[in-house]
């Protein structure tokens, strides 16, 4: 082979070097350290939940908070309401006021942060119903990292838990966006939960920040943010599920007793055509409303019994099985206090 050829051979893999084999290496090595950043980050914010972070700026820093999409004064998020055997909204949120510290380092610009709650386990979380409002800042400053989990298993030894942790970079390109200072909490997310047809009225079903619990994992959690490259604690305003004192009944019950039998369409006749000859008042219209008209008449003893022994439809809602609100709006009355 004469020199002219070889030289040729050798232009050739130099070229191929250039355009194709080095590329190709460094476009490898540019994943696997984006990838190996994403990793790093995510294993940042869960380890420091094992040690102790620190406190915020000046005793200062960012808060948590969790409770209805309603707005009390400050800003701060209202007790949740609801009613037994529904479902309730329950919102998360934070706050991290300016701290007028100049430089590079922002503490009061959060990074990410993880959420750890306990819950009365009359409260069964629907993890699949977690979500992010359009009015959350989250929708708006998205984060690359979000994960959320439920425990409603009491018997685990650890009660109900509940957790929700973001980052708002973990992958390329980093253009170090944070979710940004604020005084008034700022929503990041919710979650329903199921009430427990049991609870009476009146009862609080507490919603508590708790540290030091794993969910459904194994290392125990805190509630902390990351600023400034740091984990830090967040100060925590707990909330809870508070039931209220409307009416229940059993759609049906015209009687009262706590179940629906062929003594309430008799019941019902005796309310409507024969209630001069009985003197019968119901303590709950409503209940005897058995066909959810708005109207109490002969037809609810015709539909009860069309049910009870035709095959006919159920009750409409409540139902004749559990207690529940009425959830239509008419002039009936009830006046059974709930339980």
């Amino acid at each position: 082979m004469n020199t002219v050829n070889m030289k040729r051979i050798e232009a050739t893999q130099s070229a191929s070097r250039r355009s194709g084999i080095i590329p190709c290496f460094l476009n490898t090595v540019y994943a696997l350290a984006s990838r190996g950043i994403a990793v790093f980050a995510v294993i940042v914010l869960v380890a420091t939940t094992v040690s102790h972070a620190q406190v915020g700026p000046q005793g200062g820093g960012a808060s948590f908070f969790v409770g209805s999409n309603q707005r009390g004064e400050g800003g701060s998020p209202l007790s949740i309401r609801g009613f037994p055997n529904e479902r309730v909204e329950v919102f998360f949120y934070y706050n991290s006021p300016e701290d007028g510290i100049p430089g590079p380092e922002q503490s009061d610009h959060l990074q990410g942060f993880s959420m750890v709650f306990c819950y009365d386990c009359r409260l069964s979380c629907v993890e699949e119903s977690f979500r992010i409002p359009p009015e959350a800042i989250t929708s708006v400053v998205s984060a690359d990292f979000v994960e959320f989990q439920c425990d409603n298993d009491p018997a685990d030894g650890d009660g109900c838990e509940m957790l929700l942790a973001m980052l708002v970079e973990t992958m390329p390109p980093f253009r170090g966006d944070t979710l940004p200072p604020t005084t008034q909490p700022l929503m990041v997310g919710s979650v329903q939960f199921e009430v427990d047809s049991r609870v009476r009225c009146g009862d609080e079903l507490p919603i508590e920040f708790c540290d030091g619990v794993n969910v459904r994992g194994r290392v125990p959690l805190q509630n902390i943010y990351s600023a400034a490259n740091q984990s830090l604690s967040a100060q925590t305003v707990d909330s809870q599920v508070f039931i209220n004192a409307a009416t229940l009944f059993q759609r049906g019950d015209c009687n009262s007793d706590n179940r629906v039998n062929i003594s309430d369409p008799i019941s019902v006749v005796m309310a409507t055509i024969l209630v001069e000859e009985f003197d019968f008042v119901p303590a709950c219209e409503d209940a005897c409303d058995g066909n959810d008209d708005g109207v109490l008449d002969i037809g609810d003893a015709v539909y009860l019994l069309q049910w009870l022994f035709r095959g006919g439809p159920i009750p409409p809602a409540p139902g004749p099985f559990i207690f529940g609100r009425d959830p239509t709006e008419d002039a009936l009355d009830c006046v059974i206090p709930c339980e």
